[in-house]
């Protein structure tokens, strides 16, 4: 192959060491966001650890706050945040990347030509970057100089994104881009198109090669633009730098087709998915050398999806099926043909074809570099790679070597998610978060609508680790790591939104604007004084850990930033925990005695839980307030009062296996869905219960615990279960003889509530009703001002009792209180039917009452109008009980069906997460004995005159968009769908292999 690129060729410029890539990424959040990493970013990280032997990810930021930055324990090692936060010479805060960045004019410095006094183009460039983060992206051919002190350990520097899946790119990069080229760049079959490719290109880390991006004005004189900021125009990196490249005469350079995006609907991804596989899990006896792999791959086409189910997850490591791939030495991809010129319309120009001058193949960058940029049409294929050499452009054709990939698959070294980034929320991709700490998923399927896990057939039949051996309660806690959720040691690293916005386009997008996180132990909260959406502060935790001071707002205060579980009080797998959250909002401040009696019911509820069982009270304060300060830190000590100090001999018995934290912001209230999910995270036990509402006055039954935990115990070896606690309004208070009263702790306000020895009462004196809004303290506003719709009308459509399934009549919700009050009044006499025998609790029937509540809810699901509005008016939030394990062991409850935070309202899809559940194939049943209600005492404690008669609540969907909600609504409803189909698909594929 005379006239052909060889695949390994002698190159003086190479060096014996080892080669290793530092791939630098600079990020700062969005001015109209959250100031967090973007959503998908543990996506990225945990995907750059499967090339860890070769590759580190630098990661500067600035404007990040401690405790919303990931935990540096949970990233790969390979992933190095490096923190440029600082101040001015007026304490104000200061990115340290804008004087970073200022590097390129070091030559106008020396030679005193700067037209903009350093300091002011550093300050200018501050603002610029704070306000438009994306222009970061111009300045990437400069990196090698401008991050020049963080490369010294490096012979290679390059460029990406976070919005980039990493596969085995150590096993895609070949020696000669190691050794022969001084600059790589991966596309996606444009290639006719010579621009160095933003996700991904990486230089020789040479002195030379890092200055050629000197030839960019915009760069090298941008003191000359900032001059005259008011006249700033963005400037594309891909433009000015690849025509200086494309012109040296002494470096060679490599446009190679690897690269992967989602970019064309009619792309297999769509339809697929992108499988990312982690291989093989490493031994006990595993070497220190030992890498984590991440390998991705999809259907050669839309058609062949069927070769996806039958394959194996570690596919690549089966040596007498794909010899080939195990070779690393051997490229993947193999050139064939002769080696050709290629023409630039450049070439045409010189030779003098003047048309040629008004070529445009890049609507994004300048017209003046697209005649070096651009090919001569047609003259380059999608499946041929470009090279420069001397000077001079060549192609070649390629293919990929056969025995490397199985029939049918698509494998590439990354995914660019160009598209879906502008719509993922981070509940729709956390089962990426903990992948690299468990043991129970071999990978992921990363999907327009989130990702899913990656069954493997091997498992379909039973819950098993992904070392093989099988679930069993006996074996202590060890489940735990395979969520996200908070184990006894260690709290959740999530990040969650408590608000958020529409973007505008696309219609799905919405922006996080307000995010909290727990505190993470080892994290320095002292040391940064940046502005937080939000602050938090541990009242009191079964176990305290340490004590910090940290930095709030420009506050300087003492809390505890780790303070967790005691594991001597917990048994995690049996025990069940209670969530509870609150919201205490600047108009409920002006009234002492609300503020007491939201707290007395929480803390009844936890009295009612009882000390024996852990549980878990978020309590959001209303800061926006400035007027009158004082009733915020009022309020603050109000609940330090009841539920502090952290001194078990001074606290009431009850609780102390509690977690108690108040979250503050500027916002009058947050998503509660958003509160639910922190709530629900923090749980450090198999079995968790949320969704009551403090707000309305209710209060758990006397035994719910001891039910509870019964039903845990019953469940132990059996996952995937979800017991729906019912929820009533009752005409009138516990009237027995008080002497449950006189055992309530002294000073304290403990509200009454009825046990399970009254169910079969109520049942037949019909004391207690279901519809709570019907004795809510606040109506509901009306959508329209001038809508001249009466109560009742308007009431009748918001509970949408009309809306029957097609089960006797019966919605889902009569369905599930039905079956409720037939097992509770079977459990309270020990016989069927109560009194009079009648057998409503047989095997038989049971089985079709829980068989029909299952198909009403996932019927919810099919998007029909009547479905769809009980599915979003349904106006109370479902009280579960949830097994923390799935129905498979890929499926972790948690991460795959969290409550969506976006979908903020009183009334807004509150069965959503249920209905998701149920079309997930969790077992939905009830708890029997346990219920909540709320009474005449609770709610009138809640109700003064002055909040009745404040203005009406708003009660629908608070995101105002309702082209956002829908979008929103379709995706929560694809992936549990997508994650259906694939568990019926790969049970079919079980028993066809049987």
């Amino acid at each position: 192959m005379a006239d052909g690129m060889s695949e390994v060729e002698y190159n003086p410029y190479a060096k014996n060491e080892k080669k290793r890539l530092a791939i630098i990424i600079p990020y700062l959040p969005p001015s109209d966001g959250a100031p967090t990493f973007p959503p998908y970013f543990d996506l990225f990280a945990m995907s750059a650890a499967g090339s860890a032997a070769d590759i580190d990810y630098l990661i500067f930021h600035c404007f990040i706050p401690p405790s919303l930055l990931p935990n540096p324990d949970t990233l790969p090692s390979n992933v190095k945040l490096i923190d440029l936060n600082g101040q001015d010479s007026e304490g104000e805060h200061e990115c340290g990347m804008a004087k970073l960045f200022t590097r390129v004019t070091d030559q106008r410095q020396t030679d005193n030509l700067m037209q903009t006094p350093l300091p002011r183009l550093i300050s200018r460039l501050s603002k610029q970057i704070v306000n438009v983060p994306y222009i970061l992206v111009e300045y990437k051919p400069a990196f090698g100089h401008i991050f020049a002190d963080y490369l010294k350990e490096y012979s290679h520097w390059g460029y990406s994104d976070l919005d980039v899946v990493f596969g085995d790119m150590s096993r895609w990069i070949d020696e000669d881009e190691w050794n022969d080229y001084d600059i790589v760049t991966w596309g996606f079959g444009d290639q006719d198109k010579l621009y160095l490719r933003g996700q991904f290109t990486f230089h020789r880390n040479d002195p030379h090669i890092n200055q050629i991006w000197r030839h960019c004005k915009y760069l090298s004189e941008m003191d000359i633009r900032y001059a005259h900021p008011d006249t700033l125009k963005f400037e594309s990196a891909e433009g000015c730098y690849s025509q200086a490249v494309i012109t040296k005469k002494d470096i060679k350079v490599k446009w190679a087709v690897k690269a992967f995006t989602d970019v064309g609907e009619d792309s297999p991804v769509y339809a697929q998915g992108v499988y990312f596989s982690l291989g093989s899990p490493p031994s006990l006896t595993s070497s220190k050398s030992y890498n984590p792999k991440s390998v991705l791959y999809t259907a050669a086409t839309v058609d062949s999806g069927h070769q996806l189910l039958s394959l194996p997850y570690d596919w690549f490591e089966d040596k007498s099926k794909y010899p080939k791939y195990s070779e690393g030495h051997l490229p993947i991809q193999r050139y064939v043909g002769e080696r050709t010129k290629v023409q630039t319309y450049r070439t045409l120009y010189e030779n003098g074809d003047k048309k040629s001058a008004d070529i445009k193949c890049m609507y994004w960058a300048p017209k003046t570099y697209q005649m070096d940029i651009c090919t001569v049409d047609g003259d380059v294929e999608s499946d041929e790679v470009v090279v420069l050499e001397k000077g001079a452009l060549y192609k070649q054709k390629f293919v990929e070597r056969k025995k490397l990939f199985p029939e049918g698959i698509k494998s590439f070294p990354f995914f660019h998610f160009q598209e879906w980034k502008r719509i993922y929320r981070t509940t729709e991709l956390l089962p990426s978060h903990n992948i690299r700490h468990t043991n129970t998923m071999p990978g992921l399927i990363i999907t327009k609508e989130g990702t899913l896990p990656l069954f493997s057939i091997a498992s379909v039949s039973g819950w098993k680790f992904r070392n093989g051996a099988p679930w069993s309660s006996s074996l202590s806690s060890t489940w735990m790591s395979a969520d996200t959720g908070s184990t006894l040691t260690r709290p959740t690293s999530n990040k969650f939104c408590l608000d958020s916005s529409p973007k505008g386009y696309p219609k799905a997008a919405t922006v996080c604007t307000v995010s909290a996180s727990w505190p993470q132990p080892g994290v320095d909260y002292a040391s940064t004084s940046l502005d937080e959406s939000t602050s938090l502060i541990i009242l009191r935790s079964p176990a305290e850990l340490s004590k910090t001071k940290t930095t709030v707002r420009g506050r300087k205060t003492d809390i505890k930033s780790m303070a967790w579980w005691d594991e001597k009080l917990i048994d995690a797998n049996i025990d069940v925990t209670l969530t509870l959250t609150l919201q205490i909002s600047s108009k409920h401040m002006k009234e002492k005695s609300i503020v007491r009696h939201l707290l007395a019911l929480a803390d009844t509820n936890i009295y009612m839980w009882g000390s024996r069982q852990p549980s878990v009270l978020l309590i959001h304060v209303d800061s926006s307030n400035e007027e009158e300060p004082h009733l915020l830190s009022q309020t603050i000590q109000t609940i330090k009062d009841t539920f502090g100090p952290n001194d078990t001999s001074s606290s009431p018995a009850h609780l102390r296996n509690s977690l108690v934290a108040i979250l503050d912001s500027y916002e009058p209230t947050v998503s509660r869905k958003g509160l639910l999910n922190m709530a629900t995270f923090a749980a450090p036990t198999r079995w968790i219960v949320s969704g009551l509402e403090l707000e309305r006055g209710l209060v758990l039954s006397k035994e719910a615990s001891v039910y509870a935990m019964r039903e845990a115990r019953t469940y132990a070896d059996m996952h995937g279960h979800v017991l729906v606690i019912p929820q009533f309004a009752s005409t009138q208070d516990d009237t027995r003889d008080g002497k449950d009263m006189n055992k309530f702790p002294k000073n304290r306000l403990i509200f009454s509530s009825v046990g399970a020895d009254l169910i079969p009462s109520i049942r037949s004196k019909q004391t207690m009703v279901s519809d709570l809004s019907k004795y809510d303290c606040g109506k509901c506003a009306k959508e329209d001002p001038d809508d001249e719709v009466d109560d009742a009308t308007e009431h009748n459509r918001r509970r949408l009792t009309d809306v029957q399934s097609s089960f006797a009549g019966k919605n889902v919700e009569q369905l599930l209180e039905d079956l409720w009050f037939d097992l509770s009044v079977a459990d309270v006499y020990g016989t069927p039917g109560g009194f009079d025998g009648e057998a409503r609790t047989s095997l038989d029937t049971m089985a079709k009452v829980h068989d029909r509540i299952e198909v009403s809810l996932v019927s919810l699901l099919d998007m029909k109008s009547q479905h769809l509005e009980y599915l979003r008016y349904f106006d109370k939030s479902p009280i579960l009980m949830t097994d923390r394990l799935g129905p498979k062991k890929e499926m972790m409850t948690l991460d795959l069906a969290p409550e969506v935070e976006d979908l903020r309202g009183k009334a807004c899809f509150n069965l959503l997460r249920l209905a998701q559940l149920a079309a997930l194939g969790y077992k939905i049943t009830v708890l029997p004995g346990a219920l909540a209600a709320s009474y005449p005492s609770t709610r009138e404690a809640l109700c003064p005159e002055s909040i009745h008669e404040s203005s009406p609540l708003q009660c629908d969907c608070e995101l105002d968009s309702e082209g956002t909600i829908k979008e929103i609504l379709i995706d929560e409803v694809k992936r549990p769908a997508k994650v259906a189909v694939l568990m019926e698909e790969l049970d079919s594929e079980l028993l066809h292999l049987q």
